[in-house]
């Protein structure tokens, strides 16, 4: 630890989903104002949050995977485990070697005064920091008899991005939901994270004007289950106030406000299902600029037998159809999809018939997972179970399929002469291909990724900034499952 509280450094480490990394920044920002400041990396911090996810047993191995290394190559760090890891399950994460402390989410409003009594109390021992509930205790209770902090109870003023020692990204993620109602047979969250629960549409605007008053120009909405968002209003005066004549979901009410009454320069929204891509939001995407023509569904799968079993609140042919009319678009959104392989009951005919319907639709890029179990769900007691190799070869042939389709949409875009990119917003240093880190990154409305080279101290300057960047080539990152443009600025 260095010698004064005030010149402690921390960093967060972040896994998971964006509302994982929306905590993160609201974590952050409770740390620098209590006087601690950003640190460049892990390796040179005094305290790092490692902030966990738990969503299958490889998240959670992943997730202490990072406490053994940081234990071990920064062996002076106080190391802080938060996140829905720390929330399922506190006991166990309190013997993970190298814990310091244990903050569950409930308590994630108070880290930073929390993480303030750790460090003064100089404890040597792993200690549990507020009121994390042990692992049978909250497997023995529904989510709803348990007290959960509201959204609005975490919210902080947003810190200016004033250099790279910031450890959140360029993009601000704004949690606009907590918690989820929907007890996918699969899926632990509803333990780790409760109920679903709303910030107010006024609360969200006065936090996205505030982004924009410091120069963020970016900002992603984003949820524990982002398409629930006000139905916890339903039947209120709340809820009454928030739909307009027609009746419009909560989301698209909100997202509407945001574009009509903010100056924001670009809106992204996290995953939602393919019922919950309204033609609401697919017309407000088209009519505002601002709207980035880019959809993240978490689909999971595209067989109507297995999304049963995964108890989804959709058909395959819901799936279809959004996809469909998604493809419609006059801005032609990008489309990025959540897919499980090898789920308990898929058999091989179930597989070869995804492959195919997936081949048939218009998407733009899979993010696959092999089926991990997850102690204490429903579906690690479903009959058929799928072997890990089988699991892990479907996989592999879905992420060989994306890769294909992100190639093909690259090349159609450079064959019909697209060759320069608008508004590509550069957040901060990447590993070029020459193996150096002198280029940098960002991204394009439609998330496309571009890396340009560092070539004049004036591309510093652009950092956090909306571009024009020429694209001729690009490249496969295997191991990410992305092809990267490589562009010059124009």
């Amino acid at each position: 630890m260095s010698s004064s509280k005030e010149s402690a450094q921390f960093y967060i480490k972040s896994l998971g989903c964006k509302a994982n990394f929306s905590d993160g920044q609201e974590i952050e920002t409770g740390l620098r104002n209590i006087g601690l400041s950003p640190a460049r990396n892990w390796m040179n911090a005094d305290v790092v949050v490692v902030n966990s996810c738990t969503v299958t047993d490889e998240a959670d191995h992943q997730s202490q995977k990072w406490v053994r290394d940081i234990a071990r190559k920064n062996p002076k760090a106080k190391i802080i485990y938060t996140g829905c890891a720390a929330e399922v399950n506190s006991e166990g994460a309190l013997k993970i070697p190298g814990v310091g402390a244990v903050l569950g989410n409930q308590d994630k409003p108070k880290a930073a005064a929390l993480i303030r009594e750790y460090l003064d109390s100089k404890t040597e021992h792993p200690v549990a920091l507020g009121g994390v509930s042990p692992y049978t205790e909250i497997l023995s209770r529904h989510p709803h008899d348990r007290e959960w902090s509201l959204p609005s109870e975490r919210l902080e003023p947003v810190q200016a991005q004033e250099s790279d020692r910031v450890t959140f990204r360029t993009r601000a993620f704004l949690k606009i939901q907590e918690g989820c109602n929907s007890f996918c047979t699969y899926c632990i969250i509803p333990y780790g994270r409760g109920p679903a629960r709303s910030l107010s549409v006024e609360a969200i605007l006065s936090k996205i004007q505030q982004s924009v008053d410091i120069g963020i120009q970016e900002v992603i909405l984003t949820g524990t289950n982002l398409g629930d968002y006000g139905m916890d209003w339903t039947g209120s005066a709340e809820d009454a106030g928030r739909r307009d004549s027609v009746g419009l979901p909560q989301l698209d009410f909100l997202v509407e406000q945001i574009l009509t009454q903010t100056g924001l320069k670009r809106l992204r929204i996290g995953s939602l299902d393919p019922t919950e891509i309204s033609p609401k939001l697919m017309e407000l995407m088209e009519n505002y600029e601002a709207f980035c023509p880019h959809f993240h569904m978490s689909l999971q799968h595209v067989q109507t037998k297995i999304l049963r079993l995964m108890k989804r609140k959709y058909q395959a042919h819901h799936v279809e159809t959004c996809l469909n009319q998604l493809a419609k678009l006059k801005r032609k959104p990008f489309v990025g999809m959540d897919y499980i392989t090898g789920f308990p009951g898929e058999t091989d005919e179930d597989f070869l018939n995804s492959v195919k319907t997936l081949e048939q639709l218009p998407w733009n890029r899979l993010h696959v997972f092999p089926y991990s179990e997850r102690e204490g769900t429903p579906a690690t007691r479903l009959a058929n179970s799928v072997p890990l190799a089988v699991r892990k070869e479907r996989a592999k042939q879905l992420q060989q399929l994306s890769l294909e389709r992100l190639g093909q949409s690259f090349s159609s875009q450079r064959s019909a002469g697209n060759t320069v990119l608008k508004g590509v917003l550069l957040e901060g240093r990447y590993k070029g291909p020459d193996g150096t880190r002198d280029w940098v990154s960002g991204y394009s409305a439609n998330y496309q990724r571009v890396i340009i080279p560092l070539k004049t101290p004036e591309h510093l300057r652009t950092w956090n900034q909306l571009v024009q960047v020429e694209v001729k080539q690009w490249i496969v990152d295997k191991a990410a499952g992305e092809v990267i443009w490589l562009g010059t600025l124009q």
